[in-house]
């Protein structure tokens, strides 16, 4: 009888070390899915249409991070994709926007612009001229590569360049992104294949699929009422992104469009999306991602949302369509993940890089206050308004962009003016402007008190060495993109909840089925994922464990 009770002990001892032995210790596969412009209400707008495959099966068995922002200014696309992997914000990264003025190349750049490098698989020219080198800090993906020996296989993918290329970090396995002008995935000479595409890109290439989803019309699906959309939305939804659907309704003639936009098109239609998930599957097929116990990393980012949402806005039927055909193609990657590897050994993060305004024409025709800061024309303004109150006319600016304000420090010395007094007239102009909240110097923005709005958030998107030399902040509602949105569509890319308000989804491996309403920051992600890998945070990381997923 005394032996009986170690006998038991020793059972269960066997067994839990058992399955100690049988879960894994780290998941075969990290998949971290990106969805450009997805607000954060999206999750919910439409979730009587999803299928029980997709958003819901996420939200249903998955953990979901309900109070998630955006922790600085301003929400672009590159910004937040940097921000997502690396955990850290532009003050950083240095990612302070999608292009800007460059102090040290003394001309305007795009972020991932990187003339050192040639294009591979695509239209010879700036196409493929690109690379992670602006980025300042690691990523997750690159902590996982060095945890390990370079084990680890990383790839980026991703219709939009630099939604594939920082994702990836410095030292990835590879890194896609689509040719507009010949319907191809590329890289460049930076990554391993330097020398031409591997054998499996050139072969999916020649499967021509942008001939075959730009050969039919997008239409809404008639087994649906689409009416979270707004009724008499078509003085609203013709954003200036591109002209290839002015004057256009659902269902559009892609056939007929395509010959005047080629491949391009794709971007804006759900097939972009379709299409994108046929590579990245092809890519974890073809690489052996998940093929052995050292965890693979695929990021996987959705630009369509947001080419569809600048063009039609987020009250669109085009936009809804755009969503409830992205909810099946999460389905499809799920139900492959689960097929190749088994839930328990994936582990799926889904977020956004930014969330989207409503259209200012919309807002004030409701009679909300909104508006557009008319950005492209206020340098002339500005030099009209230097020239009479300094009484000498001069080159004072390099460029405003990003509500930033880059000087031209040299033909001010040269003018023999006080910077102080040419800082000041420009901050006593901008003040004076609809919609401007605020304007102030890169020296008064760290001055300001913690209890002032969005200081803290501004600090953290800017970058000592990059970032313009006066910012200004707009009201809620405006916004200074005003070349492509003023009579249409929507952007985003302020501090408001609309842009920072994002959807951030956990599932598979150690994720238990869950929610919390805690506040979460965009940051906290690597440094979770870190944790639960039990590797190195990124370098330059500012996040924080999301304790309620991982207790």
């Amino acid at each position: 009888m005394k032996l009986f009770p170690l006998t038991v002990l020793l059972f269960l001892f066997g067994l839990h070390a058992a399955h100690a032995q049988s879960a894994p210790q780290q998941p075969k596969l990290i998949v971290g899915v990106v969805v450009d412009q997805m607000r954060y209400d999206f999750l919910y707008r439409y979730r009587t249409k999803y299928v029980a495959g997709g958003f819901k099966r996420l939200l249903g068995e998955g953990f979901s991070c309900e109070n998630t922002h955006y922790n600085y200014v301003p929400t672009y696309t590159a910004p937040g994709h940097a921000a997502i992997y690396s955990g850290a914000t532009p003050s950083v990264n240095g990612i302070i926007a999608n292009e800007w003025w460059d102090p040290e190349w003394r001309e305007h750049r795009y972020v991932t612009t990187d003339k050192r490098y040639q294009t591979v698989g695509g239209t010879p020219g700036k196409v493929g001229q690109h690379s992670p080198s602006v980025m300042l800090s690691t990523t997750i993906t690159d902590e996982l590569r060095l945890s390990n020996n370079f084990r680890s296989k990383v790839a980026g993918i991703c219709l939009k360049d630099r939604a594939s290329i920082l994702p990836a970090g410095h030292i990835p396995n590879a890194a896609y992104w689509f040719d507009d002008a010949t319907g191809n995935w590329i890289t460049s000479t930076y990554y391993p294949d330097s020398l031409g595409l591997p054998q499996w890109v050139l072969d999916f290439n020649a499967r021509r699929l942008p001939e075959q989803y730009l050969s039919t019309p997008w239409a809404t699906d008639s087994t649906l009422q689409y009416d979270e959309s707004f009724a008499d939305w078509d003085k609203y939804n013709d954003g200036q992104y591109t002209s290839l659907f002015a004057g256009k309704n659902m269902p559009y003639n892609l056939p007929e469009m395509k010959k005047k936009g080629g491949y391009g098109l794709l971007r804006f239609i759900p097939a972009g999306s379709t299409f994108t998930l046929d590579f990245a599957m092809a890519a974890i097929n073809n690489m052996q991602f998940g093929a052995d116990d050292t965890p693979d990393f695929m990021c996987i980012s959705f630009s369509g949302t947001d080419y569809c949402a600048h063009q039609f806005g987020i009250h669109g039927e085009e936009t809804e369509d755009t969503y409830l055909k992205l909810d099946r193609d999460i389905a499809r990657l799920l139900n492959f993940l689960d097929k190749k590897f088994g839930k328990d050994n994936v582990l799926v993060f889904l977020t956004a890089d930014h969330g989207g305004a409503e259209t200012p024409v919309h807002m004030t025709d409701l009679r909300i206050p909104a508006g557009v800061f008319p950005e492209s024309s206020t340098e002339e303004a500005l030099e009209k308004s230097l020239a009479a109150a300094l009484g000498v006319s001069g080159d004072f600016i390099h460029e405003i962009s990003n509500q930033q304000i880059w000087l031209n420090w040299g033909a001010i010395a040269d003018l023999d003016v006080e910077p102080d007094h040419v800082a000041s007239v420009i901050i006593e102009y901008l003040r004076m402007q609809p919609g401007v909240y605020d304007a102030f110097t890169r020296e008064e923005l760290m001055m300001l008190p913690e209890e002032y709005p969005y200081a803290a958030e501004i600090r953290r998107g800017f970058h000592p060495k990059r970032s313009g030399d006066i910012i200004f902040q707009l009201d809620p509602g405006w916004h200074s993109d005003d070349k492509l949105f003023s009579k249409g569509g929507t952007t985003h890319g302020s501090p408001y909840a609309y842009d920072t308000h994002v959807p951030l989804l956990w599932y598979g491996w150690k994720v238990k089925p869950g929610v919390t309403f805690a506040p979460v920051d965009i940051t906290d992600i690597a440094p979770t994922l870190a944790a639960m890998l039990r590797i190195m945070e990124p370098n330059g990381s500012t996040g924080k464990v999301i304790e309620a997923l991982v207790k």
